[in-house]
């Protein structure tokens, strides 16, 4: 409740659905009276956010322990999510597709490893080919 004793409801969603779903009762729709737009992430808003969750990783994550590899940089992820993802994938998922992007990163980490690995840096590292694989599964 705000100051004043009026109660403020937040409802959030795509603007198109979001249309339909305030514009489906007349007095529903006379209530809502304030609306905030905001813009789809861009590929390289994206590439900064998976770096900033990579580098703020809390315990319960499960990528906790885990890094990019040095080649994970802002610019190569830019173009990794440009070059992987349609203007139309990015436009439904937007920063949604980052988090399940980062695990299936990981999990093709898991995959690509030998048993005998004895570089323990390696089996923490994300590399630019698991981040590429992680996308390619979130279109299967």
């Amino acid at each position: 409740m705000m100051d004043s004793g009026k109660v403020v409801v937040i409802f959030a969603g795509y603007s198109e659905p979001m249309k339909c779903v305030i514009s489906s009762n007349e007095g529903f729709c006379r209530r809502v009276t304030k609306f905030f737009y905001f813009r789809d992430f861009s590929s390289e808003v994206l590439a900064q956010i998976i770096h900033l969750k990579m580098k703020n990783l809390a315990e319960e994550s499960p990528l906790y322990g885990f890094k990019l590899h040095q080649s994970c940089i802002m610019d190569a992820i830019t173009e990794l999510i440009e070059r992987g993802t349609t203007v139309k994938q990015r436009q439904e998922m937007n920063g949604g597709l980052v988090d399940p992007m980062l695990v299936n990163a990981r999990e093709n980490l898991d995959l690509r490893l030998d048993f005998d690995c004895s570089d323990t840096d390696g089996l923490l590292t994300i590399t630019l080919e698991d981040l590429e694989a992680g996308l390619e599964s979130l279109s299967q």
